[in-house]
C-alpha cells in the first residue's frame, strides 16, 4: 500500500501501523524459512513462494538472509498472509496438544510418586492400578538408581497411555 492509498474504511493507515504489519510479515517469513521441508509441503504454497523460502534457507550470511527474508515478506504480502498463519497454526496444533499431554503425564507421575495411584484422576483398570503400585514401590524403595529411573519412566509411559485413551 502506498502513502496515497487508503483502506476501505476511508482512513489512512499510519506509518507505524504499516511498519508493524511489515515486521509481522518478516516474522512470518522467518518462521516459514525455519520450517522443515516436510511441514512446508503440507502448507500448500505455490511454487514461486516455496522457492523463495528455500532460497532464504540456503543463505548463511546474515545480511543476505535478512534481505531475502524482507523480500519474502513482500512476496507474502501479495498472497493471503492471514490464511497462511491459520494453516501454520493448524499444523502446529497437534504438537502443542502432544506437548501438553506429555507435561500433564510428567506432573501426574510426580503426584503418583508422592501420593500413590489414588492421586490420579483417571479411570484405572485393576491391572493398571496394580502395575502402577508396583512401579511406585520400585521407584521409591530401590537403592539402585538405574532401576528407580526405569520405574519412573515406566510410570510416565503408563500414564501417557492412560491419557491417550481419554
Amino acid at each position: 500500500m502506498t502513502t496515497d492509498e487508503q483502506p476501505a474504511d476511508g482512513q489512512a493507515t499510519s506509518k507505524s501501523q504499516r511498519k508493524r504489519e511489515h515486521h509481522a510479515l518478516q516474522d512470518l517469513a522467518a518462521e516459514l524459512a525455519a520450517l522443515p521441508e516436510s511441514r512446508l509441503r503440507h502448507l500448500g504454497l505455490d511454487a514461486e513462494l516455496g522457492q523463495e523460502i528455500r532460497t532464504a534457507r540456503t543463505m548463511k550470511a546474515s545480511g543476505a538472509r535478512n534481505r531475502q527474508l524482507r523480500h519474502l515478506a513482500q512476496q507474502l504480502a501479495q498472497h493471503d498472509p492471514q490464511s497462511l498463519r491459520i494453516r501454520l497454526a493448524a499444523l502446529a496444533a497437534p504438537d502443542r496438544e502432544r506437548v501438553a499431554r506429555e507435561q500433564r503425564a510428567a506432573a501426574l507421575r510426580e503426584r503418583v510418586l508422592e501420593q500413590g495411584s489414588t492421586a490420579l484422576d483417571l479411570p484405572l483398570g485393576a491391572a493398571d492400578s496394580a502395575r502402577l503400585a508396583e512401579l511406585r514401590n520400585t521407584a521409591l524403595a530401590s537403592t539402585d538408581t538405574t532401576r528407580a529411573q526405569h520405574a519412573r519412566r515406566e510410570i510416565y509411559r503408563l500414564i501417557l497411555v492412560l491419557l491417550q485413551r481419554q
